[in-house]
Protein backbone atom coordinates (compact mmCIF):
# COMPACT_ATOMS: atom_id res chain seq x y z
CA UNK A 1 0.00 0.00 0.00
CA UNK A 2 1.35 3.50 -0.67
CA UNK A 3 1.23 6.36 1.59
CA UNK A 4 0.30 10.15 2.00
CA UNK A 5 0.49 11.86 5.19
CA UNK A 6 -2.05 14.99 5.92
CA UNK A 7 -0.34 17.63 4.87
CA UNK A 8 1.09 16.45 1.65
CA UNK A 9 -3.22 16.08 0.88
CA UNK A 10 -3.73 19.70 1.81
CA UNK A 11 -1.13 20.59 -0.76
CA UNK A 12 -2.92 18.99 -3.66
CA UNK A 13 -6.02 19.95 -1.87
CA UNK A 14 -4.93 23.74 -2.56
CA UNK A 15 -3.38 22.65 -6.00
CA UNK A 16 -6.53 21.73 -7.38
CA UNK A 17 -8.75 24.30 -6.28
CA UNK A 18 -7.08 26.36 -8.75
CA UNK A 19 -9.77 24.65 -11.12
CA UNK A 20 -12.14 26.77 -9.71
CA UNK A 21 -10.06 29.95 -9.18
CA UNK A 22 -11.06 32.78 -12.08
CA UNK A 23 -7.55 33.56 -12.32
CA UNK A 24 -7.10 29.89 -13.38
CA UNK A 25 -6.12 30.50 -17.16
CA UNK A 26 -8.40 28.88 -19.90
CA UNK A 27 -5.92 26.84 -21.65
CA UNK A 28 -4.43 25.61 -18.37
CA UNK A 29 -8.43 23.97 -17.85
CA UNK A 30 -8.35 22.69 -21.52
CA UNK A 31 -5.42 21.28 -20.93
CA UNK A 32 -6.61 19.60 -18.02
CA UNK A 33 -9.39 18.39 -19.47
CA UNK A 34 -7.61 16.88 -22.17
CA UNK A 35 -5.70 15.31 -19.90
CA UNK A 36 -8.88 13.61 -18.06
CA UNK A 37 -9.85 12.67 -21.21
CA UNK A 38 -7.24 10.43 -22.21
CA UNK A 39 -6.36 9.05 -19.05
CA UNK A 40 -6.21 5.19 -19.29
CA UNK A 41 -9.29 5.00 -17.05
CA UNK A 42 -11.59 7.22 -14.97
CA UNK A 43 -10.63 10.01 -12.83
CA UNK A 44 -13.57 10.64 -10.04
CA UNK A 45 -14.82 12.84 -6.75
CA UNK A 46 -16.77 11.82 -3.94
CA UNK A 47 -18.15 12.56 -1.05
CA UNK A 48 -16.80 10.14 2.17
CA UNK A 49 -20.09 8.72 2.43
CA UNK A 50 -22.04 5.39 2.42
CA UNK A 51 -22.39 5.31 -1.19
CA UNK A 52 -19.71 7.15 -1.83
CA UNK A 53 -21.86 9.84 -3.92
CA UNK A 54 -20.26 10.57 -7.19
CA UNK A 55 -19.65 14.62 -7.41
CA UNK A 56 -17.78 14.10 -10.54
CA UNK A 57 -16.70 11.43 -13.03
CA UNK A 58 -14.15 11.18 -16.02
CA UNK A 59 -15.65 10.95 -19.55
CA UNK A 60 -13.82 7.03 -19.51
CA UNK A 61 -16.55 6.58 -16.51
CA UNK A 62 -18.80 5.06 -19.67
CA UNK A 63 -15.78 2.87 -20.80
CA UNK A 64 -14.51 1.04 -17.77
CA UNK A 65 -18.30 1.07 -16.46
CA UNK A 66 -20.95 0.73 -19.32
CA UNK A 67 -23.07 3.98 -17.68
CA UNK A 68 -22.20 7.63 -18.86
CA UNK A 69 -20.77 10.17 -15.67
CA UNK A 70 -24.66 11.86 -15.28
CA UNK A 71 -26.16 8.51 -14.13
CA UNK A 72 -23.62 8.02 -11.62
CA UNK A 73 -23.30 11.59 -10.44
CA UNK A 74 -25.36 12.15 -7.44
CA UNK A 75 -26.53 9.08 -7.81
CA UNK A 76 -29.31 9.68 -10.31
CA UNK A 77 -29.48 5.93 -11.43
CA UNK A 78 -27.45 4.42 -9.12
CA UNK A 79 -24.46 4.13 -7.39
CA UNK A 80 -21.08 3.10 -7.94
CA UNK A 81 -20.63 1.24 -4.61
CA UNK A 82 -23.68 -0.98 -6.16
CA UNK A 83 -21.45 -1.49 -9.15
CA UNK A 84 -18.68 -3.31 -6.65
CA UNK A 85 -19.23 -6.91 -6.52
CA UNK A 86 -20.83 -8.13 -3.22
CA UNK A 87 -17.81 -10.16 -2.27
CA UNK A 88 -15.67 -7.51 -2.60
CA UNK A 89 -17.42 -4.99 -1.00
CA UNK A 90 -16.77 -5.16 2.40
CA UNK A 91 -12.53 -5.49 1.57
CA UNK A 92 -12.88 -2.45 -0.57
CA UNK A 93 -14.73 -0.64 2.27
CA UNK A 94 -12.26 -1.60 4.91
CA UNK A 95 -9.05 -0.67 2.43
CA UNK A 96 -10.62 2.95 1.97
CA UNK A 97 -11.86 4.00 5.40
CA UNK A 98 -8.16 2.29 6.88
CA UNK A 99 -6.40 4.60 4.26
CA UNK A 100 -9.17 7.85 5.14
CA UNK A 101 -8.55 7.32 9.07
CA UNK A 102 -4.34 7.03 8.65
CA UNK A 103 -4.05 9.90 6.86
CA UNK A 104 -3.11 7.83 3.69
CA UNK A 105 -3.37 7.12 0.02
CA UNK A 106 -5.20 3.79 -0.40
CA UNK A 107 -4.46 1.18 -3.08
CA UNK A 108 -6.93 -2.08 -4.07
CA UNK A 109 -7.68 -4.21 -6.54
CA UNK A 110 -11.84 -5.79 -6.94
CA UNK A 111 -13.94 -6.18 -9.23
CA UNK A 112 -17.21 -4.19 -11.06
CA UNK A 113 -20.15 -5.57 -12.72
CA UNK A 114 -19.76 -3.71 -15.91
CA UNK A 115 -23.39 -2.93 -17.63
CA UNK A 116 -23.23 -5.34 -20.22
CA UNK A 117 -22.78 -7.99 -17.21
CA UNK A 118 -19.21 -8.54 -17.90
CA UNK A 119 -16.73 -9.02 -14.82
CA UNK A 120 -14.11 -6.02 -15.02
CA UNK A 121 -10.51 -6.20 -12.43
CA UNK A 122 -9.72 -2.86 -11.47
CA UNK A 123 -7.64 -0.99 -9.23
CA UNK A 124 -8.68 2.12 -7.35
CA UNK A 125 -6.04 4.66 -6.05
CA UNK A 126 -6.85 7.79 -4.13
CA UNK A 127 -6.87 9.57 -1.12
CA UNK A 128 -9.19 11.89 1.17
CA UNK A 129 -9.10 15.76 1.88
CA UNK A 130 -10.03 16.55 5.15
CA UNK A 131 -11.79 20.18 6.91
CA UNK A 132 -10.01 22.42 9.31
CA UNK A 133 -10.81 20.11 12.00
CA UNK A 134 -9.51 17.31 10.19
CA UNK A 135 -13.07 15.20 9.36
CA UNK A 136 -12.87 13.80 5.71
CA UNK A 137 -14.79 15.26 3.66
CA UNK A 138 -13.70 14.22 -0.06
CA UNK A 139 -12.44 11.58 -1.73
CA UNK A 140 -10.54 11.90 -5.08
CA UNK A 141 -9.13 9.11 -6.76
CA UNK A 142 -8.03 7.38 -9.94
CA UNK A 143 -9.69 3.70 -11.22
CA UNK A 144 -8.30 1.99 -14.10
CA UNK A 145 -9.33 -1.59 -15.61
CA UNK A 146 -6.51 -4.57 -15.26
CA UNK A 147 -8.69 -6.95 -16.14
CA UNK A 148 -5.80 -8.10 -18.85
CA UNK A 149 -3.29 -7.73 -16.66
CA UNK A 150 -4.67 -10.09 -13.54
CA UNK A 151 -5.41 -12.33 -16.37
CA UNK A 152 -2.02 -12.81 -17.18
CA UNK A 153 -1.07 -12.62 -13.76
CA UNK A 154 -3.60 -16.00 -13.58
CA UNK A 155 -2.42 -17.49 -16.52
CA UNK A 156 1.42 -17.26 -15.00
CA UNK A 157 0.05 -18.73 -11.90
CA UNK A 158 -1.39 -21.48 -13.55
CA UNK A 159 1.85 -22.92 -15.58
CA UNK A 160 3.57 -22.19 -12.12
CA UNK A 161 1.53 -24.67 -10.83
CA UNK A 162 0.92 -26.94 -13.90
CA UNK A 163 5.04 -26.72 -13.70
CA UNK A 164 5.43 -27.66 -10.06
CA UNK A 165 3.05 -30.62 -10.74
CA UNK A 166 4.93 -31.67 -13.49
CA UNK A 167 8.18 -31.84 -11.68
CA UNK A 168 6.89 -33.57 -8.66
CA UNK A 169 4.93 -36.25 -10.92
CA UNK A 170 8.64 -36.92 -12.95
CA UNK A 171 9.83 -36.92 -8.91
CA UNK A 172 7.53 -39.64 -8.27
CA UNK A 173 7.80 -41.36 -11.79
CA UNK A 174 11.04 -42.35 -11.12
CA UNK A 175 10.73 -43.45 -7.96
CA UNK A 176 8.27 -45.95 -8.95
CA UNK A 177 10.48 -46.53 -11.73
CA UNK A 178 13.64 -47.47 -9.13
CA UNK A 179 10.97 -49.50 -6.97
CA UNK A 180 10.05 -51.19 -10.37
CA UNK A 181 13.51 -52.25 -11.79
CA UNK A 182 15.12 -52.67 -8.22
CA UNK A 183 14.37 -56.52 -7.95
CA UNK A 184 14.11 -58.03 -11.22
CA UNK A 185 17.75 -56.44 -11.57
CA UNK A 186 19.55 -57.61 -8.63
CA UNK A 187 18.07 -61.12 -9.90
CA UNK A 188 19.52 -60.76 -13.16
CA UNK A 189 22.59 -59.98 -11.19
CA UNK A 190 22.49 -62.04 -8.06
CA UNK A 191 21.50 -65.52 -10.45
CA UNK A 192 24.14 -64.67 -13.34
CA UNK A 193 26.67 -64.56 -10.59
CA UNK A 194 25.73 -67.57 -8.90
CA UNK A 195 25.27 -69.84 -12.13
CA UNK A 196 29.32 -68.25 -12.99
CA UNK A 197 30.49 -69.36 -9.75
CA UNK A 198 29.15 -73.13 -9.58
CA UNK A 199 28.51 -73.86 -13.68
CA UNK A 200 30.27 -77.06 -13.45
CA UNK A 201 28.60 -78.32 -10.26
CA UNK A 202 25.03 -77.38 -11.37
CA UNK A 203 22.70 -79.97 -12.92
CA UNK A 204 21.11 -79.30 -16.18
CA UNK A 205 17.89 -79.45 -14.34
CA UNK A 206 19.11 -76.58 -11.48
CA UNK A 207 20.40 -74.63 -14.31
CA UNK A 208 17.69 -74.74 -16.29
CA UNK A 209 15.45 -72.72 -13.15
CA UNK A 210 18.06 -70.46 -12.77
CA UNK A 211 18.03 -69.64 -16.56
CA UNK A 212 13.79 -69.08 -16.20
CA UNK A 213 14.01 -66.77 -13.55
CA UNK A 214 16.51 -65.27 -15.80
CA UNK A 215 14.06 -64.98 -18.24
CA UNK A 216 11.68 -64.07 -16.02
CA UNK A 217 13.40 -60.60 -14.83
CA UNK A 218 14.31 -59.53 -18.33
CA UNK A 219 11.01 -59.99 -19.55
CA UNK A 220 9.30 -58.04 -16.24
CA UNK A 221 12.57 -55.29 -17.36
CA UNK A 222 11.70 -54.98 -21.03
CA UNK A 223 8.30 -54.31 -20.16
CA UNK A 224 9.03 -51.38 -17.54
CA UNK A 225 11.41 -50.27 -20.25
CA UNK A 226 8.58 -50.18 -22.84
CA UNK A 227 6.36 -48.32 -20.08
CA UNK A 228 8.97 -46.13 -19.79
CA UNK A 229 9.81 -45.04 -23.28
CA UNK A 230 5.70 -44.53 -23.97
CA UNK A 231 5.71 -42.39 -20.51
CA UNK A 232 7.94 -40.47 -21.96
CA UNK A 233 6.57 -40.13 -25.63
CA UNK A 234 2.98 -38.76 -23.26
CA UNK A 235 4.68 -36.67 -21.36
CA UNK A 236 6.42 -35.01 -24.13
CA UNK A 237 3.74 -34.89 -26.37
CA UNK A 238 5.42 -37.05 -28.80
CA UNK A 239 2.30 -39.23 -29.48
CA UNK A 240 0.08 -39.26 -32.43
CA UNK A 241 -2.72 -40.79 -32.80
CA UNK A 242 -3.16 -43.55 -35.71
CA UNK A 243 -6.65 -45.05 -35.72
CA UNK A 244 -7.89 -47.56 -38.28
CA UNK A 245 -9.71 -50.82 -37.53
CA UNK A 246 -8.58 -53.20 -35.26
CA UNK A 247 -9.55 -56.71 -34.68
CA UNK A 248 -9.47 -57.48 -30.66
CA UNK A 249 -8.87 -60.73 -30.42
CA UNK A 250 -5.46 -60.89 -32.08
CA UNK A 251 -4.48 -58.06 -29.59
CA UNK A 252 -5.67 -60.22 -26.57
CA UNK A 253 -4.29 -63.24 -27.45
CA UNK A 254 -0.70 -61.49 -28.47
CA UNK A 255 -1.18 -59.92 -25.02
CA UNK A 256 -1.73 -62.93 -23.47
CA UNK A 257 1.29 -65.06 -25.07
CA UNK A 258 3.74 -62.59 -23.46
CA UNK A 259 2.89 -63.81 -20.14
CA UNK A 260 3.15 -67.16 -21.32
CA UNK A 261 5.97 -68.22 -18.70
CA UNK A 262 4.43 -66.43 -16.13
CA UNK A 263 1.04 -68.15 -16.50
CA UNK A 264 2.66 -71.62 -16.84
CA UNK A 265 4.84 -71.16 -13.37
CA UNK A 266 1.87 -70.24 -11.73
CA UNK A 267 -0.36 -72.83 -13.64
CA UNK A 268 -3.18 -69.97 -14.33
CA UNK A 269 -6.34 -70.62 -16.42
CA UNK A 270 -6.81 -68.23 -18.59
CA UNK A 271 -10.35 -68.22 -20.27
CA UNK A 272 -10.91 -65.39 -23.37
CA UNK A 273 -14.66 -65.10 -23.53
CA UNK A 274 -15.74 -63.40 -26.83
CA UNK A 275 -18.26 -65.21 -29.41
CA UNK A 276 -17.04 -63.58 -32.10
CA UNK A 277 -14.14 -61.52 -33.09
CA UNK A 278 -14.86 -57.65 -32.98
CA UNK A 279 -13.49 -54.65 -34.90
CA UNK A 280 -13.47 -51.37 -33.18
CA UNK A 281 -11.84 -47.69 -34.99
CA UNK A 282 -9.16 -46.49 -32.83
CA UNK A 283 -4.99 -46.88 -31.97
CA UNK A 284 -4.18 -50.24 -32.16
CA UNK A 285 -0.49 -49.34 -30.28
CA UNK A 286 -2.19 -47.76 -27.77
CA UNK A 287 -4.67 -50.15 -26.99
CA UNK A 288 -2.22 -52.63 -27.03
CA UNK A 289 -0.43 -50.99 -24.32
CA UNK A 290 -3.55 -50.96 -22.45
CA UNK A 291 -4.61 -54.45 -22.47
CA UNK A 292 -0.70 -56.26 -22.41
CA UNK A 293 -0.66 -53.90 -18.69
CA UNK A 294 -4.13 -55.29 -18.11
CA UNK A 295 -3.38 -58.64 -18.38
CA UNK A 296 0.29 -58.40 -16.62
CA UNK A 297 -1.20 -57.03 -13.67
CA UNK A 298 -3.92 -59.96 -13.80
CA UNK A 299 -1.38 -62.42 -13.97
CA UNK A 300 1.28 -61.05 -11.25
CA UNK A 301 -1.48 -60.70 -8.69
CA UNK A 302 -3.17 -63.73 -9.25
CA UNK A 303 -2.58 -66.98 -6.72
CA UNK A 304 -1.25 -70.33 -8.41
CA UNK A 305 -4.01 -72.32 -9.59
CA UNK A 306 -6.11 -69.47 -10.28
CA UNK A 307 -7.84 -67.82 -12.98
CA UNK A 308 -7.85 -65.34 -15.54
CA UNK A 309 -10.90 -64.39 -17.49
CA UNK A 310 -10.70 -62.15 -20.43
CA UNK A 311 -14.45 -61.01 -21.62
CA UNK A 312 -15.17 -58.43 -24.36
CA UNK A 313 -18.72 -57.63 -25.11
CA UNK A 314 -20.60 -55.30 -26.88
CA UNK A 315 -22.97 -52.76 -24.97
CA UNK A 316 -25.10 -50.59 -27.01
CA UNK A 317 -22.31 -48.19 -28.58
CA UNK A 318 -19.52 -48.98 -26.29
CA UNK A 319 -17.07 -52.27 -26.29
CA UNK A 320 -16.27 -53.80 -22.83
CA UNK A 321 -12.97 -55.35 -22.11
CA UNK A 322 -12.77 -56.95 -18.79
CA UNK A 323 -9.86 -58.67 -17.35
CA UNK A 324 -10.80 -60.55 -14.18
CA UNK A 325 -8.62 -61.91 -11.74
CA UNK A 326 -8.97 -63.65 -8.62
CA UNK A 327 -5.97 -62.99 -6.67
CA UNK A 328 -5.03 -60.49 -3.87
CA UNK A 329 -7.14 -57.65 -4.49
CA UNK A 330 -6.76 -53.96 -3.80
CA UNK A 331 -8.11 -52.57 -0.30
CA UNK A 332 -11.13 -49.99 -1.11
CA UNK A 333 -9.19 -46.88 0.53
CA UNK A 334 -7.16 -47.15 -2.54
CA UNK A 335 -8.87 -47.45 -5.48
CA UNK A 336 -9.96 -43.77 -6.01
CA UNK A 337 -6.00 -42.87 -6.57
CA UNK A 338 -5.11 -46.07 -8.27
CA UNK A 339 -4.45 -44.58 -11.70
CA UNK A 340 -2.45 -41.57 -9.67
CA UNK A 341 0.98 -41.40 -9.86
CA UNK A 342 -0.09 -40.14 -6.28
CA UNK A 343 -1.15 -43.35 -5.28
CA UNK A 344 0.66 -44.59 -2.21
CA UNK A 345 -0.33 -48.60 -3.26
CA UNK A 346 2.19 -50.63 -3.35
CA UNK A 347 2.20 -54.40 -3.84
CA UNK A 348 4.16 -57.11 -4.69
CA UNK A 349 2.57 -59.74 -6.67
CA UNK A 350 2.49 -63.45 -5.92
CA UNK A 351 5.68 -64.50 -6.56
CA UNK A 352 7.43 -61.47 -5.22
CA UNK A 353 7.00 -59.48 -8.77
CA UNK A 354 7.63 -55.51 -8.28
CA UNK A 355 3.93 -53.39 -8.23
CA UNK A 356 3.98 -50.07 -8.22
CA UNK A 357 1.16 -49.16 -10.14
CA UNK A 358 3.39 -47.92 -13.30
CA UNK A 359 1.61 -49.87 -15.82
CA UNK A 360 -2.16 -48.82 -14.42
CA UNK A 361 -1.09 -45.16 -14.94
CA UNK A 362 0.28 -44.97 -17.94
CA UNK A 363 -2.94 -47.44 -18.97
CA UNK A 364 -5.41 -44.78 -17.62
CA UNK A 365 -3.35 -42.02 -19.38
CA UNK A 366 -3.92 -43.51 -22.74
CA UNK A 367 -7.53 -44.75 -22.49
CA UNK A 368 -8.04 -40.95 -22.18
CA UNK A 369 -6.53 -40.18 -25.17
CA UNK A 370 -8.29 -42.85 -27.53
CA UNK A 371 -11.53 -41.26 -25.72
CA UNK A 372 -12.25 -44.47 -23.58
CA UNK A 373 -12.18 -45.34 -19.76
CA UNK A 374 -10.70 -47.20 -17.64
CA UNK A 375 -12.83 -48.32 -14.57
CA UNK A 376 -12.29 -51.11 -11.55
CA UNK A 377 -13.55 -53.07 -9.01
CA UNK A 378 -12.04 -54.87 -6.81
CA UNK A 379 -11.87 -56.18 -3.03
CA UNK A 380 -8.94 -57.14 -0.85
CA UNK A 381 -8.09 -60.99 -0.98
CA UNK A 382 -10.77 -61.55 -3.82
CA UNK A 383 -9.43 -60.77 -6.99
CA UNK A 384 -10.07 -57.38 -9.24
CA UNK A 385 -11.82 -56.59 -12.30
CA UNK A 386 -10.05 -53.61 -14.99
CA UNK A 387 -12.77 -52.98 -17.42
CA UNK A 388 -11.98 -50.88 -20.91
CA UNK A 389 -14.50 -49.26 -22.25
CA UNK A 390 -14.51 -48.03 -25.93
CA UNK A 391 -16.39 -46.33 -28.57
CA UNK A 392 -17.47 -48.94 -31.01
CA UNK A 393 -17.10 -48.13 -34.66
CA UNK A 394 -18.09 -50.97 -37.18
CA UNK A 395 -17.07 -51.18 -40.33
Amino acid sequence: MLFMEKDKTKHRNKDLDQLSDPAFDGDAKLMMANLLHNLPGLAYRCKNDGDWTMLFLSERCHELTGYHPHELIHNAVLSYDSLIVPEDRDLVRNTINEGVASGNQFQIEYRIMHKSGVITWVLETGCAFYDEDGNPLILDGFIRDISRRREKDEQLSSLAHELAEMNASKDRFFTLLAHDLQNPIYAVISLSEFMMDNCNELEKRDLHAAFRQVNNSARTIHVLLENLLDWSRLQTGKIMLQKEYVSLKPLIEYAVKQFETSIQQKNLEVIIGMDEDIRIYSDMRLISVIIRNLVSNAVKFSENESQVRITVAVKDDKVEISVLDQGIGIPRKYLNNIFSLNSELRQYGTANEAGSGLGLILSSNFARLIGAELEVESKLNSGSCFTLILPLKID
